[in-house]
Formats: C-alpha cells, structure tokens, sequence
C-alpha cells in the first residue's frame, strides 16, 4: 500500500520534475554555448535567450501540473496577465531597459572603447550589458546609464579617424578679420590639426565670435587636442600682439594704452613626457577597446577558416590540400591564442 502510495505521487510529480530538469539543462547548454563561441555581444544575447527559455519553461511547466485543466488555464491566464503589464509599463521597469539594450545592441550605435556622448555625460564605453551601459568620463572616473536612457537620447559618437575638434573665441571689431582668421588658421596646424578652417559665429555689439575648426586623425586623443588647440590660439594671437579682451573690458576702466598680453616665457629644451593624459584617464577603456580590436580578429580568422575548408574540398592535388590544413592549423592556433588573451583580460577585470 505505501509502495503504491509512493508510486502515484512520484507519478503525479515526474512530468513537472522533468520540464525543471529540462530547464536548468538548457540554461547550462546556453551557458555552454555562449563561452565556446565568445560572442562579441554575447552578454545581451546570452540574457535574452536566458529569459525566452524561463518564459518557455515556465508555461511548459504549469501545463505538466497534475491539476485541472481549468486551474491550468488561470495559472496561464495570470502569467499572460503579469507578462502583458510588464511589456505596458516597459518604459519605466526593468523590462524596459531590458528591450532598449536588445535595441541598442542590434543596432549597433556603439562598442567597447568608442568615444561618445550622452547629454552631459562624456566619455569611453567599458562595458555593455543587457540592463545598462558603463562609461569612463574625461575625469576617469565611472558612471553606468541605464540602457533606456540611451535609447531615449540622441548619442554621439566620435569618429575614430578625422574628427573634426573646434573652439572659439570673441575679439574686438579693431582687428582686421584677415589677420584674425590667418593666426587662428595657423594656430590649429601647430596644434597638429589638418584642413583647418574658420567660422565667424556672431556679430555681437562689441565683438566678432570666431570658431576655428580643425580635423584631428586620432581621436583617442580628443581631450589633449581641444585643450592643445586652446593654448595654441591663444599663444598665436597674442605672438601677433592681439588681445584676448573685450572691448567692454578696457572701456570700463582706465588704462594707459596698456597692452593686456602676457610676456613670451623662456624656453626651456629640457625633454618632455609625451605621454598623453588620455592614456591614464582611460586606462580601462583602452584595455577594453583591446578586447574588442581581438574578437574582430576572431570573427577575420572564422571567416579565412570557412573560406580555406571550402577550397580544401575543391583541392585537386595532396601538395594543395596539405599547404590549405597548414594554414588551417596555423589560423586555429592563433585563434586560441587570442581567446586565451580575451580570457585573461577578463579575469584580470573581476
């Protein structure tokens, strides 16, 4: 009696047992998946599929409880209940930047090491995830934005090569625009900028705004070029005996015909640290940025994989087939290489 006791209730239960078994097996397979194949995005990714299969599992589930067919249809009826007033308030829950990371992943705005900006938050990308985003600010410093901001907000993104970087500055109407517009000219290509150009951006009652503008070939360098460009106009203008003051300004005191223009200092040739600040605030996004330079090569050497099996089966001789597995060899090769790197990289970040 007690064996036959035992033996309905472990039949009532199998089935339930079976569908959580079957669960965590799928969710450890993913998992699984997910580490073999090192997917540049893989952690947005690898959480959607997470979730479609504890939704699958869910209702597989409560079909496979030993109740009524009627009790089975609340307990769906509830669940389809929770699930529809989570998508409704989306915009205000997890779930809400939960689809804006899938959004912002598939559409590829940015990755790892990019140079962007948020409203006022400025910065490298570290890190993206399936809930938010992680960047490093121009003070080194971290802030993580939730991914439904983002995709409410315009980003900018920096371009990596040929970015345009500008500034501006106003100056009276005494000095002639030609001369103004040479030294600012002047003053972008000392501070290493290509095809430099200018903007006259106001006519105001007592001065002219000028924007000089300039293309900058490296963007990892943004931040030193921008403060670079400042100091060199402002160095330029005053080597050609321009002040940087408003007429307001001398007309609200009185001067001498005083000249406000600092004196040129000595020089000193003593060699200086070319290392750039960027290269110590942005440490962590550098290193990240590396990663992600690393998993492109991946990606090249799975293709040059593919394309190499392909003209091994069309091989028509043994000296042409053994040339094609020694690439192959050396391409798998290198290929765990990189993977081993990436792993370490990633260790080295817990």
């Amino acid at each position: 009696m007690d064996l036959e006791y035992i033996s309905k209730i472990f039949g009532v239960f199998f089935e339930p047992t079976i569908v959580v078994f079957i669960l965590i097996i799928l969710l450890f397979i993913n998992s699984l998946i997910f580490k073999a194949i090192k997917s540049v995005n893989e952690n947005i990714t690898k959480g959607l599929i997470s979730f479609l299969i504890v939704l699958i599992g869910l209702v597989a589930f409560i079909l496979a409880l030993p109740i009524e067919k009627e009790l089975k249809g609340q307990a769906l009826g509830f669940l389809g209940i929770i699930f529809s007033a989570g998508i409704a308030l989306s915009s205000t829950t997890v779930l809400g930047n939960l689809i804006a990371g899938f959004m912002n992943n598939s559409m590829k705005r940015f990755r790892n090491g990019d140079l962007i900006k948020i409203g006022d938050f400025h910065g490298r990308v570290i890190k993206k995830s399936i809930f938010h985003t992680e960047i490093q600010l121009e003070d080194s410093n971290f802030i993580t934005i939730p991914n439904l901001y983002i995709a409410n907000n315009p980003v900018k993104l920096t371009k990596k090569n040929n970015t345009v970087i500008s500034t501006t500055v106003s100056l009276g109407y005494d000095v002639s625009r030609e001369k103004i517009e040479k030294t600012l000219i002047d003053a972008a290509v000392s501070a290493g900028l290509k095809d430099p150009y200018v903007y006259i951006t106001s006519l105001g009652d007592f001065s002219v705004v000028y924007k000089i503008h300039g293309f900058l070939e490296d963007s990892s360098k943004f931040f030193s070029a921008n403060s670079l460009l400042n100091a060199k106009v402002m160095d330029k203008l005053h080597l050609e005996k321009i002040e940087i003051v408003s007429p307001n300004f001398v007309n609200q005191r009185r001067v001498d015909e005083q000249e406000f223009i600092p004196k040129q200092p000595i020089k000193n040739d003593k060699p200086q640290d070319n290392k750039l600040p960027e290269d110590l605030v942005f440490e962590e996004a550098i290193e990240s940025e590396k990663i992600e330079i690393k998993k492109d090569q991946i990606e090249e050497i799975e293709k040059q994989q593919e394309d190499l099996k392909k003209e091994l089966k069309k091989a028509k001789s043994d000296n042409v087939a053994e040339k094609i597995k020694i690439e192959i060899s050396k391409n798998k090769e290198l290929k765990e290489n990189i993977e081993e790197y990436i792993e370490k990289e990633k260790e080295k970040d817990k």
